[in-house]
C-alpha cells in the first residue's frame, strides 16, 4: 500500500473556522475538508496532530498528492505538506520534519531516510529519551543498528517498539481491508421486451454461469441470490433464491431457478435480469451423515452404496489413528463392513454432540501446498512475516518454531512448524522443511 500523509502546521484557516470556538480541536475543524478530499481520493483518514492520511493504493502517488494539495490550497490551506512512501512511519517524518512541498520517498529507502532524524521524530516518552541520550543515541540510524535483544532487555517494549520504527518497520494499519465486493452479473435490453420464459432461462443461465466461475476462482459458494428482473413498465420484480445448502455448481443453480420460474409471475415484459450473491460460504461445509437414518437422503444414500458394494465389494473405510509425530502420517484408512461402520460413526456422533464445546477446527489440505515465504531473523531462526500462495499476504502474528524431526532409517523428516495469523484474521499453518529449506502450507483454523 502507497500512503500519502498532508501534514498542516498553521491554524485551519477562518473560513473554515466559522460557527466553531477557539477551543475546538483543529481535527474537528479539518473534519469539513474531507468530503473535499474525497472527491479526489478513494480513502481519507484524520490522523492526529493535524495529520490527513490517503490511499494511494493502484493509483500515480504523486498525481494524487498534488491533487490533493491543489484542494487545499483552494480551501485557503496554504501551510501545507505532503510525502508518499509505503510505510506510514518515513511518510509521517517526511511531512512534519522534512523540507517541505512534497517529498517521495522510494521504495526499499525508508530507514536510510529516516536514519539522519534524532530518534526524538519517533516521539518517544521522557524516560526513554534520557536513556537513549545517556547511551549516546542520538539520531534513528544510531537505533537502527542496535541489536533487538539487546534493545528489548534494556529499555522494554517501548524501546523495542521505538527500534523497529526506526528501521521503517511500522505495522500500523491506517486502512482498514477493503470488503470484496459479492459477484453479480446483469444484461439489459432495450429493442424488445421477453416474456416466454424459455428465452428468459437461456439469459440466465450465461448470468449464472459468469457468477460460479468467479465463485470457484474465489474458493466460495453461494447461500443466497436474488433474480431482479427490470419490466417494460419501468419497475423491477425481485425474487430471492436459497438452495437447501451453499454451493457453487452451475447445475445446481440453474436447477432451482427453473422450478422457481415455473412458479413466478410477471407483470410485464421483462428488459433486463440482474442476478446478485447475497451471501457466501467457504468451499467446506458441513455435509449429513449419510449413515444417519434421520438424514434426508438416507435412503437414496443406502441405495448407491448397496449399488456399489454389488459393483466394488467392500468400499467403506474408516480412520485409524496413529502416534506418528507428523499429522499428515498419522491416520490410516481400514476396511469396514457397511453395519460395523455404521454402527462406529453413530457412536462417536453421539459422543462428540454430548462433550465437544465450540473451538477452531483445524483444516488439513490434503498435500502440503509449496509457497513462497518472507522471513526475518529471530533468535536461532528465520520468522516467516510473509506468504504467496495466490497473491501475497501479511503475517502479523507467528507461533513457532515447533520443531519435529525422525524417520531416520526410514523417511527422514524435520518441520519447523508456525502458527500464524495474516492481516485479514485468517489463522494458518506453515512449516519450513528444514531439510530441503523449502515452505509449505499445510492448512488452516476456521
Amino acid at each position: 500500500m502507497t500512503f500519502i500523509c498532508l501534514w498542516i502546521p498553521a491554524a485551519v484557516p477562518a473560513s473554515l473556522a466559522i460557527g466553531t470556538t477557539p477551543a475546538q480541536p483543529k481535527n474537528d475543524l479539518l473534519q469539513q475538508l474531507v468530503p473535499s478530499l474525497l472527491g479526489v481520493a478513494p480513502r481519507v483518514m484524520l490522523g492526529a496532530n493535524g495529520i490527513v492520511w490517503a490511499d494511494a493504493r493502484g493509483m500515480s502517488a504523486e498525481s494524487l498528492a498534488r491533487d490533493l494539495l491543489d484542494v487545499l490550497h483552494e480551501k485557503g490551506v496554504e501551510k501545507v505538506r505532503a510525502s508518499i512512501s509505503i510505510t506510514p512511519v518515513s511518510a509521517e517524518v517526511a511531512a512534519r520534519h522534512g523540507n517541505g512541498g512534497l517529498v517521495t520517498i522510494s521504495p526499499g529507502s525508508e530507514r536510510e531516510y529516516l536514519a539522519p532524524y534524532s530518534v526524538g521524530v519517533l516521539e518517544p516518552s521522557l524516560a526513554l529519551s534520557t536513556m537513549l541520550d545517556g547511551i549516546g543515541v542520538e539520531s534513528c540510524g544510531d537505533l537502527a543498528v542496535l541489536d533487538l535483544e539487546s534493545v528489548e532487555v534494556r529499555f522494554g517494549a517501548e524501546g523495542a517498539r521505538l527500534w523497529r520504527l526506526s528501521r521503517a518497520d511500522d505495522s500500523r494499519r491506517i486502512f482498514a481491508s477493503m470488503p470484496r465486493a459479492l459477484p453479480t452479473a446483469s444484461l439489459d435490453w432495450v429493442d424488445y421486451t421477453l416474456k416466454n420464459a424459455e428465452r428468459l432461462v437461456f439469459i440466465i443461465n450465461a448470468l449464472v454461469g459468469n457468477i460460479t466461475t468467479e465463485l470457484k476462482s474465489r474458493g466460495q459458494c453461494a447461500r443466497e441470490m436474488t433474480m431482479i428482473f427490470s419490466l417494460a413498465n419501468r419497475e423491477t420484480f425481485e425474487h430471492l433464491l436459497r438452495p437447501a445448502r451453499s454451493t457453487a455448481s452451475h447445475k445446481a443453480w440453474m436447477r432451482l431457478i427453473r422450478s422457481h420460474l415455473e412458479r413466478i409471475v410477471l407483470p410485464d415484459g421483462v428488459v433486463g435480469i440482474t442476478i446478485r450473491v447475497e451471501a457466501v460460504t467457504g468451499e467446506l461445509e458441513r455435509q449429513g451423515d449419510i449413515f444417519d437414518r434421520g438424514f434426508a437422503t438416507a435412503r437414496a444414500a443406502e441405495e448407491t452404496i448397496a449399488q456399489l458394494l454389488d459393483d466394488q465389494g467392500a468400499v467403506v473405510v474408516t480412520p485409524r489413528n496413529t502416534q506418528h509425530p507428523l499429522i499428515d502420517r498419522r491416520t490410516e484408512w481400514i476396511s469396514q463392513e457397511p453395519s460395523q461402520a455404521s454402527a462406529r460413526i453413530q457412536l462417536r456422533e453421539r459422543v462428540v454432540k454430548a462433550t465437544a464445546a465450540p473451538r477452531l477446527t483445524l483444516q488439513l489440505l490434503s498435500e502440503p501446498r509449496r509457497v513462497a515465504v518472507k522471513t526475518r531473523r529471530r533468535r536461532d531462526h528465520e520468522l516467516p512475516v510473509e506468504f504467496r500462495d495466490k497473491h501475497w499476504m501479511q503475517i502479523i502474528s507467528a507461533a513457532g518454531p515447533d520443531r519435529v524431526s525422525g524417520g531416520r532409517w526410514t523417511e527422514p523428516y524435520a518441520r519447523e512448524y508456525f502458527r500464524c495469523v495474516t492481516d485479514d484474521g485468517m489463522m494458518i499453518w506453515l512449516y519450513r522443511d528444514a531439510r530441503a529449506g523449502e515452505w509449505y502450507l499445510h492448512g488452516w483454523w476456521d
